[in-house]
């Protein structure tokens, strides 16, 4: 069923949904049969739980593409993570991955980071007003060296980690965390005045185009993805290719991609047959990717368990490695760091590219793919020093 974005993104139609469980059935992640998923849309529906939801569901939205009535049951798996929140807390281990905790993964990185990175943070935070600006978001934060190129040269970014768009509070259900999210962004955008914004982030487009504003973010700004930016560029010409990348790829898809549709996660595929690649798909891509890795500690029943985190993550590197592609290419850069994080204790290696990396090589620049590595066993060594000593602790925090 083809619905724009924003339509995938509004509530659980409770009219539509036929309690079929075609959503849960016919789920990459879950797999239920018909009458366990009958059994779970009912008990869900009534305001109920539904242990394997709690426990597995990775909040990809992929189950609003597959109901064939269009009734958004992923927003009723929300409700049901929400509700789970404030009744049962977040375990002790979690706040290593909420995105404004002071002496969370990002912070971890960022602290570490070589001085040129920390200049370009630093400059980013410029809150001086003007008409247009560029949103990193903050997994570029994470990874700020993907913007050191010529082609993007004289581009306004503006941002910090601070700023994050709230994106993995929306899919752990998350609501106070949100509307703190929306008023906070709203003094950011009011301070700028900025009329069009550019995002580096499909999950930020996404957030700031159609989730923010159903939790408090008033804006005028006109919103656009790097992605389409990227492919204009190229195909006018601004952008030169002066060497090929003669690779064989397979591409992890953003769990944004597929609602965008067939337009937006084909302009990476677009991108990288220009640039000379083959590409080999995973068996599970496009409207029925796996998440990255990260979605694995979403559901309340994990509340960001490293354990299940790395399962998610190293599922997907097995499709990728069973390819037989030699690299995997991100277009999200939260993915790239989840894809070089496995890679980091996986047997078998293969290159990860971010596709700005990509156009960078192709242009005759030298991206340093190391650095992706690098920020991959970042990513691992602050799990196991700050986030893997507090499984024991039996503390929970309710939310609100």
């Amino acid at each position: 069923m083809n619905k724009a974005p924003a339509e995938y993104f509004s509530k659980y139609d409770a009219e539509k949904c036929e309690v079929c469980g075609d959503c849960l059935v016919k789920c990459p992640v879950l797999k239920m049969n018909r009458k366990a998923a009958v059994k779970a849309m009912t008990d869900l529906r009534s305001g109920g739980g539904n242990d394997k939801v709690l426990r597995r569901c990775e909040s990809c939205f992929g189950c609003n593409i597959i109901c064939p009535n269009g009734a958004n049951p992923a927003q009723l798996f929300l409700e049901a993570f929400h509700k789970s929140h404030l009744e049962s807390g977040f375990p002790a281990w979690s706040f290593y991955f909420q995105p404004h905790e002071e002496n969370n993964f990002r912070n971890y990185i960022i602290s570490r980071l070589p001085a040129d990175e920390k200049a370009l943070l630093e400059k980013w935070r410029d809150m001086t007003p003007c008409e247009e600006f560029v949103y990193p978001g903050c997994n570029v934060c994470s990874t700020p060296y993907l913007t050191k190129s010529g082609f993007m040269d004289g581009l306004n970014i503006r941002g910090s980690v601070d700023l994050c768009c709230g994106e993995m509070y929306y899919r752990t259900g998350m609501h106070d965390k949100l509307r703190e999210t929306a008023a906070k962004l709203n003094g950011f955008l009011d301070n700028l005045g900025a009329k069009k914004m550019m995002i580096l982030c499909s999950a930020g487009y996404n957030m700031f185009s159609n989730v923010l504003p159903q939790f408090g973010l008033k804006t005028d700004v006109e919103i656009s993805s790097y992605i389409n930016w990227l492919w204009e560029r190229i195909e006018s010409g601004d952008i030169r290719f002066k060497r090929k990348l003669e690779i064989t790829a397979t591409i992890q898809e953003s769990c944004y991609g597929k609602t965008f549709g067939e337009d937006y996660y084909e302009i990476p595929r677009k991108i990288l047959r220009a640039a000379g690649a083959k590409i080999i798909e995973m068996p599970h891509t496009k409207e029925c990717a796996y998440c990255c890795g990260i979605g694995g500690g979403f559901p309340p029943g994990s509340g960001y368990n490293p354990i299940d985190i790395t399962a998610a993550s190293l599922r997907v590197v097995n499709e990728a490695v069973a390819t037989g592609a030699k690299a995997i290419v991100a277009y999200c850069s939260g993915c790239l760091q989840s894809m070089s994080a496995a890679m980091a204790v996986y047997p078998v290696k293969r290159q990860v590219w971010h596709l700005l990396q990509v156009v960078q090589y192709c242009v005759g620049e030298n991206p340093d793919l190391g650095l992706n590595a690098q920020r991959g066993a970042m990513l691992v060594r602050g799990i196991l020093l700050n986030q893997s000593v507090h499984l024991l602790n039996p503390k929970r925090v309710k939310g609100s």
